[in-house]
């Protein structure tokens, strides 16, 4: 049933990650770990399930002396109880072993870990049918899950599938508490070499393993190769929430309608199971959620964690909006992109400012003074037929000692986007453009990319330069980079670029070919493309090149993305090197915007 977009007040969509502007726990009333805060004095203090972060002052002692360790956190799509960081030495990543042991870090977060004893460390299963080997690494399974009603399965399908298991401890754990029967499992849950094994289980691998019928087995890891172990953690504070904290996800009612949860609090289910289950106030979901809950079975929402205490097994959140119906482009790409932290609102009106406002723009008469005239020379474009942010031009001229000069032109976007303006902060925040299937969620303003930078045929535009002297056989003998002011001859496309490459003896008739500037001929592009080329195909950089993915190998609607002509490439990635091996100071600011310009 199709229902009206929900939408609730909360913070707008698509600002920066990491910045939360929801309101907290305490605004949106008592949350399911505080529930019986009133009775600790007679019932005692509820055991907690995570650990309690380490004061900063300890973590940076700790990272100094080397005992705690530093790391970007990555946990598995497909095995979310599994997570690792970076070894600092470039070895192995360390493990971090289930939802306890990441303390409610979420994939992405910078986080500080603490080293397991050894003991704890995990056995690496064989590449080889080392069977000694093997039979440790099958006793990778938590003590206290032998004889749990939950694990009614064998070690071997355990390895097969963990996956089923903690799935199963989140489904058992909608009780009024959300600790369940699962919080012991939970908290013991990182005890990784220790295990219960049922000798009856081994011999029948759909027998069930209780608790009466099974032997403790301590397994030495000292007997172990080294290479077998990988280092273990568990994570102890977090350094940066890099992790937008947001997810889409579905809307359930709590299964204890007898429960005084039930009355305050749905349950959201992410669709990324690397996010926990998360706690909302009925007052954020729809009027009529409660009475008509399969109205809203199929609906997209999204959720915000605004807490996640120690003694709770799900999050605490707020809906910050209805997204629309599940499988629906519009609100699964709208979905992906908030969870993500893509910031993709309009810019508003103090960025767009920073721009010129009367438009066609001409350049100043004081920049050609500053800059390279290469007006009067065959610099052409090579984009996809439907590109409209045209950003890299190419030439290539020979010379009369018989050598080639090729240039690679990049558009001066720094001119435009002065450093500390609303504009460049809006542009560090994102960072780069954001390429989908569908559409594209652009870095700088599209006034920007496709009219005052976007180097459009028979139209002078500010570029920064690389210019090479070349010999027949790719020898670099000179080169001379710099600020400069070009104007295309014509717009190439792909299979323009690629005729001529083929067919270089072959003139293609005028009417299949762009619209050419009088001061050039069709056959003076002709040649410079297939000079370009073979001075490609002569570089060091060649070989490289030749690992990038073909025009064939990409998808249509992706051409410009994952793919650029290899010749354009190859200059384009070379030029980079170049200028940022030489560092002038003078062109920085360019270099920065043009690093995050150039999609090759």
């Amino acid at each position: 049933m199709s229902r009206p977009d929900y939408r609730m007040n909360l913070r707008p969509l698509g600002t920066p990650r990491g910045v939360s502007t929801v309101a907290g726990p305490h605004d949106i009333g008592t949350s399911p770990g505080d529930k019986k805060s009133k009775n600790k004095s007679t019932r005692g203090k509820k055991k907690s399930i995570f650990e309690t972060y380490m004061f900063k002052e300890d973590v940076s002692e700790g990272l100094k002396r080397g005992t705690l360790i530093q790391g970007v956190l990555r946990i598995n799509p497909k095995k979310f109880h599994e997570a690792f960081i970076p070894s600092p030495d470039g070895d192995r990543d360390i493990f971090i072993d289930g939802v306890v042991a990441r303390n409610r870090a979420l994939n992405g977060d910078l986080v500080v870990v603490k080293l397991l004893p050894e003991e704890q460390w995990k056995v690496v299963k064989p590449e080889n049918n080392d069977k000694e080997t093997e039979a440790a690494y099958e006793s990778d399974i938590p003590e206290e899950l032998c004889g749990h009603h939950l694990l009614q399965q064998s070690l071997k399908s355990y390895n097969d599938s963990p996956d089923v298991i903690i799935e199963a401890q989140f489904d058992g754990s909608d009780s009024e508490d959300g600790h369940g029967i699962t919080q012991n499992v939970l908290v013991d849950g990182v005890k990784k070499l220790s295990v219960c094994v049922s000798e009856k289980g081994r011999e029948d691998g759909d027998a069930p393993v209780t608790r009466d019928e099974t032997t403790c087995i301590s397994q030495d890891t000292r007997a172990l190769p080294e290479k077998s172990l990988q280092r273990s953690a568990k994570v102890v504070y977090i350094l940066e929430k890099k992790h937008s904290r947001a997810a889409t996800g579905f809307l359930k009612l709590l299964a204890d309608k007898n429960s005084e949860l039930f009355k305050k609090y749905a349950l959201f289910s992410p669709s990324d199971h690397r996010v926990p289950r998360i706690y909302v106030p009925l007052k954020d979901c729809p009027q009529d959620f409660v009475a008509r809950p399969k109205d809203y079975a199929n609906t997209l929402f999204i959720c915000r964690i605004v807490d996640w205490k120690e003694d709770c097994n799900f999050a605490l959140g707020q809906l910050a909006k209805s997204l629309g119906q599940a499988g629906e482009i519009e609100p699964e790409t709208e979905g992906i992109l908030t969870e993500y932290g893509v910031d993709f609102s309009d810019f508003s009106s103090e960025v767009l400012e920073c721009l010129p406002q009367g438009l066609p723009w001409t350049i100043p008469p004081e920049e050609f003074s500053e800059r390279r005239d290469l007006r009067k020379d065959c610099i052409f474009t090579i984009d996809p037929s439907t590109a409209r942010d045209l950003d890299d031009a190419l030439s290539c001229k020979p010379l009369a000692d018989g050598n080639f000069e090729v240039g690679v032109h990049i558009a001066d976007v720094s001119y435009f986007v002065p450093e500390g303006s609303d504009l460049d902060k809006v542009a560090a925040e994102r960072a780069t453009s954001v390429y989908l299937v569908q559409k594209v969620v652009p870095m700088l303003p599209r006034l920007l990319c496709e009219e005052l930078c976007s180097l459009n045929p028979m139209s002078d535009k500010l570029t920064f330069s690389v210019i090479w002297t070349l010999t027949p056989e790719g020898k670099i003998l000179d080169e001379w980079f710099g600020r400069t002011i070009i104007c295309s001859c014509t717009k190439l496309s792909y299979e323009h670029a690629q005729s001529m490459i083929e067919s270089p003896t072959e003139k293609i008739p005028a009417k299949e070919l762009p619209p050419i500037s009088p001061e050039h001929s069709s056959d003076e592009v002709h040649q410079a493309d297939g000079a370009a080329h073979l001075q490609a195909s002569h570089s060091p950089l060649a070989e490289d090149a030749e690992a990038q993915p073909s025009t064939e190998e990409c998808p249509p609607e992706t051409q410009g993305v994952c793919d650029r002509d290899p010749d354009t490439r190859l200059f384009l990635l070379h030029q980079q090197s170049r200028v940022l091996e030489a560092k002038p100071q003078s062109t920085m600011n360019t270099c920065r915007e043009q690093a995050t310009q150039l999609q090759i």
